[in-house]
């Protein structure tokens, strides 16, 4: 580590680069301002897919599954992607207090709206176990999570989502509050009348997480309001959910994962949940939906990297919510479950550069039993610094 004194120029300059995402360096850039140790990091990434289906916006690594079409329903034979939207850039400082660290964290990509505008990832906080700004939901972590090329990941688990929030830490247990509204996928309210989603309380999630040697496992809880909005007339109901993930890494380092998650009136709590956190009743009353996600997958070594094979599920309890319409669209074709493989090798032939290359086969179902399903190949290069 280098001591420097650093004029404002030379600071300003630092923040742009973070800003931007350009980097003149192939390592993490460490550097001092008085007591304030700082590291500006991230990767660029390179994305590339074809998809046997409709587009799916590949060159961000998204799978939109509520644009998955219906097997009945003509459309696209195929579409070919790339872009390197997921690239990011961080910037991390540790400031020393006569009471303990500061932490402060920015980081940011540019997977605005699927790319390629740019957006803040993480921002936020933290001192003495307390944490505010902008990051991973408390509700659940990455325990359970099989790596995946694909940037969406498994349908079929608790959403890591990042949210603003207040949370506090102690140990291995965590309790915050959080943004009612942070969600944009899988949070909408299904109503026949024209409303507005609104919510009086912030949500309240808890988390508790422990390694016992190769064994890794968390649970989590949340309890929330959801409301909606019809001609002034305000409608709200109590919404809770549960998850469980755990994972075991053996002595040959072959690992097993897996993660369940559960709730009435989760919402986008669970990932690319197709129904919603609740519906309207024809009366005006909201009523939460019920919805059950799982995922499990395992890790086995292989040369110079990983071979990941995994499978996730979400289904939602949508058999009241016949003919009303989405909002926001979850589900542009009334699908009520999804379903994910994903087979991959991820590897770094030298430090700093990673690949990868996947295939990956989703189906999305309707209420009727009427299925759609696409299959992509996909691959990324990554250069971290």
């Amino acid at each position: 580590m280098v001591n420097l004194k650093i004029s404002d120029t030379f600071i300003k300059s630092i923040f742009s680069l973070a800003l931007v995402g350009i980097s003149t360096t192939t390592h993490a850039l460490d550097f001092e301002v008085g007591e304030t140790k700082a590291k500006v990091y991230g990767y660029v990434q390179l994305d590339a897919a074809y998809t046997d289906g409709n587009k799916m916006d590949a060159a961000s690594g998204f799978t939109p599954f509520v644009d998955i079409r219906p097997n009945n329903i003509d459309g696209s034979d195929g579409n070919f992607d790339m872009g390197a939207y997921t690239s990011r850039i961080g910037l991390r400082t540790t400031t020393p207090t006569s009471n303990g660290p500061v932490t402060v964290v920015l980081e940011g990509d540019f997977h605005d709206d699927g790319g390629p505008g740019f957006r803040v990832r993480h921002a936020y906080g933290e001192w003495n176990g307390f944490l505010a700004g902008q990051t991973w939901t408390n509700f659940s972590g990455f325990v359970g999570l099989t790596p995946t090329v694909d940037f969406t990941g498994p349908v079929g688990r608790p959403n890591p989502g990042r949210l603003a929030q207040l949370r506090y830490t102690t140990g291995g247990f965590s309790v915050a509050l959080e943004d009612p509204d942070g969600f944009n996928v899988g949070e909408g309210i299904l109503s026949g009348t024209s409303g507005v989603k609104q919510s009086r309380l912030p949500n309240l999630t808890a988390r508790y997480t422990q390694s016992i040697d190769a064994f890794t496992y968390e649970i989590g809880g949340l309890a929330r309001e959801i409301g909606y909005d019809i001609a002034a007339d305000n409608n709200y109901a109590f919404g809770w959910g549960v998850n469980a993930s755990a994972s075991y890494k053996f002595a040959s380092g072959i690992t097993l994962r897996g993660a369940v998650a559960h709730g009435d009136g989760i919402g986008g709590y669970l990932f690319f949940n197709p129904g919603g956190a609740g519906y309207i009743k024809s009366g005006g009353k909201i009523e939460t939906i019920k919805a059950t996600s799982a995922t499990t997958g395992i890790t086995i070594p292989a040369g110079p990297g990983n071979v990941n094979l995994s499978y996730a599920m979400v289904q939602a309890d949508m058999d009241e919510t016949a003919g009303l319409t989405p909002a926001p669209p979850n589900t542009l074709y009334g699908y009520d479950r999804y379903d994910s493989v994903f087979l991959n090798y991820i590897w770094s032939p030298t430090e700093h550069v990673s690949y990868g290359v996947e295939v990956g086969y989703h189906q999305a179902e309707q209420p009727s039993g009427t299925k759609g399903d696409i299959t992509r190949v996909q691959g990324m290069i990554r250069y971290t610094f």
